[in-house]
């Protein structure tokens, strides 16, 4: 871009060009911002005039950005990042006053067991902050986070690409679970009878980096799998209702356990145990708001980290393992051990 053309662009229009660009809707935009969507649309058309360029096109139920919008989101985001930090000397946040919306993609495993302390957190301390979860398509997640489009990805395997950070979130081995007083399973579920019944899985695209299918076929047999359903919120349901098991990691099979009124079973069939990873752009990685996310999720999962929101995440958690759990739920755990 000509120094000329700098001289005649307003800072404020490539916020919004960012935002806009981020949640692919002029009214979103606008609410994030604290504008009117009248001012949104205003700053766009001022930047299509100075681009000569649409910028952005009706599609779906929002905007898609043009190519030229594709080719500009990179500098004008490292740009906005660098004047930020160099004009905010400090290295933290003050989260009663800090304003941002995050985008993260997390696999539903892993939603149920970090997200209610972070958003009580949120809730509680930080009132302008807010995070949007997308759908979760590996095809699509790394030009995302390259992208700048998406804030961070937690996942059960690796995503590889140059700049992207990966670091390990929390172990993740499997159970299996049924229906209680499952009529054909005893105090203890045997291989036959683990192999006879019949089983839930996740359609094809969505198992193919886990190695459950894998290591019942090399160990045994391909298992029966009369259902495969898109989601995993959808099995507990199923199962609590029919004589189908499933393969479930086994700490959100002990989350669901108690609300299906699921048993959980030690599989009889050895499966590997995997882990879930958390993962961003480097580009995030000295900023504050990026960093508070991480480490918030971190600790939430976990793991020890120094600071005082993590501090505050993990004395929730600890009062939330000593607070007094119903009778359904300490079964289904007690039996998970």
């Amino acid at each position: 871009m000509a120094i000329k053309n700098i001289r005649n662009i307003d800072l404020n229009l490539l916020v919004v060009f960012d935002t806009v660009y981020a949640t692919g809707n002029i009214s979103h935009a606008a609410r994030q911002l604290s504008l009117t969507q009248p001012a949104v649309s205003n700053a766009i058309s001022r930047l299509r005039e100075h681009f000569n360029d649409q910028l952005f096109v009706r599609g779906g139920r929002g905007v898609k950005p043009t190519i030229r919008s594709q080719q500009m989101i990179e500098p004008v985001r490292d740009a906005l990042r660098l004047i930020a930090t160099q004009l905010d000397g400090r290295r933290d946040i003050d989260l009663p006053t800090y304003k941002r919306q995050f985008r993260m993609v997390i696999v539903d495993p892993l939603e149920p067991l970090l997200m209610p302390l972070l958003l009580q957190e949120i809730d509680e301390r930080a009132p302008h902050i807010s995070i949007e979860t997308r759908p979760p398509s590996h095809t699509k997640v790394v030009d995302e986070l390259m992208a700048g489009t998406l804030d961070l990805a937690c996942y059960t395997f690796l995503l590889s690409a140059p700049g992207l950070v990966v670091v390990p979130l929390m172990p993740c081995d499997y159970v299996v679970i049924s229906r209680r007083d499952h009529p054909r399973i005893g105090k203890v579920l045997d291989k036959n009878t683990f192999m006879a019944l019949g089983h839930v899985a996740l359609i094809p695209e969505l198992r193919t980096q886990i190695s459950i299918d894998r290591d019942i076929t090399t160990r045994v047999n391909p298992r029966r799998v009369p259902y495969l359903v898109n989601k995993v919120w959808s099995i507990p349901a199923i199962i609590g209702s029919t004589e189908l098991i499933t393969v479930l990691p086994r700490r959100f099979a002990e989350y669901v356990a108690p609300i299906y009124d699921l048993a959980i079973h030690e599989a009889p069939v050895p499966i590997s145990a995997q882990e879930y990873h958390m993962m961003w752009h480097e580009k995030n990685n000295e900023d504050p708001g990026h960093k508070w996310l991480r480490e918030s999720l971190l600790v939430a999962a976990g793991q020890k980290v120094p600071g005082e929101t993590s501090k505050w995440v993990a004395s929730k958690r600890r009062n939330a393992r000593t607070a007094p759990r119903t009778r359904a739920a300490r079964t289904a755990i007690d039996s998970a051990k």
